[in-house]
C-alpha cells in the first residue's frame, strides 16, 4: 500500500506541474505593401480654338501632344488659315500610381459624333508625357499625359463649333 500511495503521488504531483507549466510562443513577421490607386484623370480639354474653312482643298487641323499652355493648330493643305493663334492646347490627363510603376497606353480616341461628315479622318495624336519618359511613372507616382487630335476640314464643312470626346485608356503593370 506504501508503494501505491507513493506511485499515486508521484503521479499527482507530474499532472500538477504540467498544468502549471509557462505558456509558449513564437513570432513571426508581419508584411503589407500599400499602394496608390491606379487612377486617370483628365484635368484638361483638348481645344483647336478657332479655324477658318478652306474656300479649295482638304485642310488637316493638327493640335500636338505638347505641355504647352497656349498654342497655335498647324494647318496642312487647303487654304484655311487661323485667325486667331493661341487659342488651342492639347488635352492633359494626370496618371497616378507608384514609383516607377510601368503602364502602356492601350486606348487614344477622338469623337465628334454629331460633326457626321463634316469632319473627316478624325484622330487622336500619341500622348507625349510630361516626365519626358513615356510608360514610367517617375519617381513622385505621378505624371501628365498630354495628347492632342486631327481633323480635316473642306470648302463644303458646315460653319458650327463641334464638341466631342477624347478618351485615354491606361492599362497599369
Amino acid at each position: 500500500m506504501k508503494l501505491r500511495l507513493a506511485l499515486l503521488a508521484a503521479a499527482s504531483t507530474a499532472l500538477a506541474g504540467a498544468a502549471n507549466a509557462a505558456p509558449v510562443s513564437a513570432n513571426t513577421t508581419a508584411q503589407a505593401n500599400i499602394v496608390s490607386p491606379n487612377q486617370v484623370t483628365a484635368t484638361r480639354s483638348l481645344e483647336f480654338g478657332t479655324i477658318a474653312r478652306p474656300t479649295s482643298g482638304v485642310t488637316t487641323v493638327t493640335v500636338a501632344s505638347a505641355a504647352t499652355g497656349t498654342a497655335t493648330p498647324s494647318l496642312s493643305g487647303g487654304n484655311g488659315f487661323i485667325p486667331t493663334s493661341g487659342l488651342a492646347h492639347a488635352a492633359t490627363f494626370r496618371i497616378t500610381g507608384t514609383n516607377g510603376q510601368t503602364y502602356s497606353v492601350t486606348g487614344n480616341t477622338l469623337s465628334f459624333p454629331a460633326a457626321g461628315g463634316n469632319l473627316t479622318n478624325i484622330n487622336a495624336e500619341s500622348p507625349v508625357a510630361g516626365s519626358g519618359t513615356l510608360n514610367t511613372l517617375p519617381a513622385s507616382g505621378i505624371d501628365d499625359l498630354h495628347v492632342g487630335g486631327r481633323f480635316d476640314i473642306t470648302n463644303t464643312t458646315a460653319i458650327d463649333t463641334y464638341s466631342g470626346t477624347l478618351s485615354l485608356t491606361v492599362d497599369f503593370n
